[in-house]
């Protein structure tokens, strides 16, 4: 964000935080209002977890994360002699720590009717109760509050609009997004309040799913429909976007590590092997015997996965229903190679029970690079480069 200073323009220094299962990635950046932004630090930090963790021990290893890292990157910027001011930060929350929901709200009168500021809260407030009352009922978390809140699409009278305040009809049709955390995490985030406080630094506060929902709409303007799959460490996460609108967002306990575990009990070979055998086979040329032991690997662990992805996709949508444009985000050995097998191999077609092609499209992280000045300084840090893409997004459209 740039700040005016005396007629002189001075661009302070973003933090940007992406929340992840298992980790998390703090990016110090400058977010200008005439260039790409610029990536200065970048660094994950791995959120210490133990299988026996229950859920609250587990959020407060994550928060003590945050804090540990803000003064970690702090003492990095002093090393670097960055003297530049800091201000803002800027949260994006992931799964499990967030949950996000879509939902569709219609209103129809018979006579025409002004939509204004006070209208469209009262709605929106009325589905956010039910929808945290379903969220409590079905999680061990019983007091959960807003992240956020966006209308990422209206139409009045069944015409897409991309303002409504001031306009009248008869007809409204709203898509609704909503974030949810913790109230922890949310008393935790209050801490960098909205408006500027004593230090001077504003806070904002957003999913991981809008950032990357935002990024793929404005990259692929021609497809309305598609799946987004996001491979962790602990999770997958998926959602399905039917005719530009959410349709369903569901994820399923079952992410690379598990998955590398699983193929370690189904072949008999040691975790650490398999993670080197997939190293190799994206790094490097190998023979001939070795690339067959390590694509029989791969396939064994898609399968398995292939298994878990179609009962979970099953709740939210019709296997005929599903959109044959598929999205999936490449930030590690596996993915790649899972991938590559998803868009090459049509034994692995996602779709194959009603018969439709599937159209892969691989999210790398060289077409984010593209678009961030020293992107390609920093390795695997895909996500915070989709939030930070996001944010420079919102400066511009100002």
């Amino acid at each position: 964000m740039s700040f005016f200073s005396f007629g002189k323009k001075e661009t302070s220094l973003s933090f940007v935080f992406d929340i992840r299962d298992t980790f998390i990635t703090v990016a110090v950046a400058n977010i200008y209002e005439d260039k790409k932004p610029e990536m200065i630090l970048c660094q994950n930090f791995d959120i210490s977890l133990q299988d026996n963790l229950n859920y609250k021990k587990s959020l407060d290893k994550m928060l003590n994360t945050i804090d540990s890292a803000i003064l970690n990157i702090r003492r990095k910027l002093i090393k670097i002699g960055n003297k530049q001011k800091i201000g803002k930060y800027s949260f994006f929350v992931g799964s499990p720590w967030s949950i996000s929901k879509s939902k569709l709200i219609k209103v129809i009168k018979d006579r025409p009717f002004e939509v204004n500021e006070s209208f469209l809260k009262k709605i929106i407030l009325n589905n956010e109760g039910d929808l945290i009352d379903r969220i409590s009922s079905k999680t061990e978390e019983k007091e959960w509050k807003i992240l956020e809140e966006k209308v990422i699409q209206s139409k009045l009278n069944g015409y897409k609009v991309s303002k409504i305040y001031g306009k009248k009809a008869c007809d409204i049709e709203i898509e609704i997004f909503v974030s949810f955390v913790p109230y922890e995490i949310k008393d935790r985030l209050s801490f960098f309040v909205d408006k500027e406080n004593v230090w001077g630094i504003k806070r904002t506060s957003n999913s991981c799913i809008l950032s990357s929902y935002s990024f793929l709409r404005d990259l692929y303007l021609d497809k309305n429909d598609f799946i987004y799959i996001d491979i962790g460490n602990n999770l997958t996460d998926i959602y399905i976007v039917k005719e530009d609108i959410i349709h369903g967002i569901i994820s399923f306990p079952f992410g690379e590590k598990n998955i590398i575990e699983s193929i370690s009990k189904r072949t008999g070979v040691l975790p650490e092997i398999i993670k080197s055998k997939l190293n190799l086979k994206c790094s490097s040329g190998c023979d001939e015997a070795t690339i067959k032991d390590i694509e029989n690997l791969v396939r064994t662990g898609l399968s398995m996965w292939l298994f878990k992805f179609r009962s979970t996709v099953s709740r939210i949508c019709n296997e005929k229903d599903l959109p044959n444009n598929i999205f999936i985000i490449t930030n590690t050995d596996l993915t790649k190679l899972f991938a590559n097998e998803l868009k090459n191999n049509e034994n692995f077609n996602l779709l194959r029970n009603i018969g439709v092609k599937t159209d892969v499209v691989l999210i790398e992280e060289s077409i984010l690079n593209n678009l961030i000045i020293n992107g390609s300084v920093f390795v695997d840090k895909p996500y915070v480069k989709m939030d930070l893409i996001f944010l420079d997004k919102l400066i511009k459209q100002k």
